[in-house]
């Protein structure tokens, strides 16, 4: 008999009861490698519940239900398919459930190794499934130019995509390019179901030579984009006062901010500058990218200690609506982020956990 406060789930349906329950051909895949995850917020919620932290157990709760919530997206094939759909491999019912225009998805430090904790703003692989399962077919081709850790390339292992991208940073670079080995030293299983043609090819590279990459390796087009550029250069910017996170990853040893490159986009103190040379980036992807391909790019607006909001996220969709069309955009919300008493007790300042996904299409 499992024990009610543990996660494990049956390995083993007819078929009958597979159609019955929608459950997708690489399913167990699915839940064992979320399995762990699941276990350690549940303990977590479980453990604070007991020592009366309710405050603490109601946000691992919630942060289980919508890792649950996204799970079921993934690992379950609701409603009815088309022919006609040449988007994705959804569902009517499953693509309803993706067009929601906001998500709620927390990475859990507890849970990942000391190499993804040193990169200063990755977002979780769970994020990144969730826009490929709706943007992309199995088998088509994923782009990041700004990979970072890796997020994107295990998001793709997981979903069957292939992934194409770019680091600057050689540190973050090698841990992307070993990601998927280390998942599979860890789960030899999973081997058996991964389709034998799928690429995942990372180069330590400025992200502005990716397309002569692209030509030399000779990748097909780009189905998808798919990254989470610098947020200016706002991890340099402090927010005073207050123990922020980055004066806690300073304490402890982590990486501050990206690198001292002169390529790094994050080291841009002009935001003009910022703007115009990123704009100038994804719009000398269009070769690499099919026609009507979609890109998404996570950015944030910033308020530097001076108290002026910086409106960067919309900015850079002004610049990009002369190259692109501008389809519209995802909120992703970040409920488990630490709070800081911001402005306390003068002045408003807001904890913002909340990123825009700004969603835009190939218009040639």
């Amino acid at each position: 008999m499992t024990s009610p406060d543990s996660f494990s789930f049956r390995s083993k349906f007819s078929s009958e009861e597979e159609k019955e329950k929608a459950l997708v051909t690489q399913y167990r895949d699915l839940l064992h490698q979320k399995q762990g995850e699941l276990q350690k917020t549940l303990q977590a919620g479980l453990k604070s519940f007991h020592e009366v932290d309710l405050a603490q157990a109601a946000r691992e709760f919630r942060k289980l239900a919508n890792d649950l919530k996204l799970l079921e997206k993934l690992a379950t094939d609701k409603g009815n398919h088309t022919d006609r759909n040449t988007l994705n491999d959804l569902s009517g019912k499953q693509w309803i459930q993706h067009t929601k225009s906001w998500v709620v998805v927390d990475g859990r430090p507890g849970s990942i190794t000391k190499e993804i904790k040193d990169h200063p703003a990755s977002f979780p692989p769970s994020l990144a499934e969730f826009f490929i399962s709706y943007f992309t077919k199995r088998g088509q081709w994923v782009m990041d130019p700004f990979m970072g850790i890796g997020s994107t390339v295990e998001a793709c292992f997981t979903t069957q995509r292939n992934c194409f991208g770019t680091e600057l940073n050689p540190k973050y670079c090698e841990f992307a390019q070993s990601r998927i080995s280390k998942i599979l030293n860890k789960d030899k299983k999973r081997k058996e179901n991964i389709p034998k043609d799928l690429q995942w090819n990372i180069f330590n590279s400025d992200a502005r030579n990716a397309t002569s990459l692209w030509q030399d390796q000779n990748t097909p087009p780009i189905d998808f984009l798919i990254t989470s550029p610098p947020y200016w250069n706002m991890l340099k910017k402090s927010r005073g006062g207050v123990k922020s996170v980055l004066k806690q990853r300073v304490e402890k040893g982590l990486d501050e901010y990206y690198s001292e490159s002169q390529h790094d986009y994050g080291n841009i103190d002009d935001l003009a500058g910022y703007l115009s040379q990123l704009t100038d980036l994804f719009v000398s992807f269009k070769p690499l990218l099919k026609p009507k391909a979609y890109l998404m790019i996570i950015l944030q607006n910033c308020r530097p200690k001076d108290g002026e909001m910086r409106p960067i996220a919309w900015d850079f969709a002004n610049h990009m609506k002369e190259h692109f069309i501008l389809r519209q955009e995802f909120i992703w919300c970040q409920d488990q982020k630490f709070a800081g008493i911001w402005g306390y007790p003068t002045t408003y300042v807001s904890n913002v956990h909340h990123h825009y996904c700004l969603v835009f299409q190939n218009s040639r």
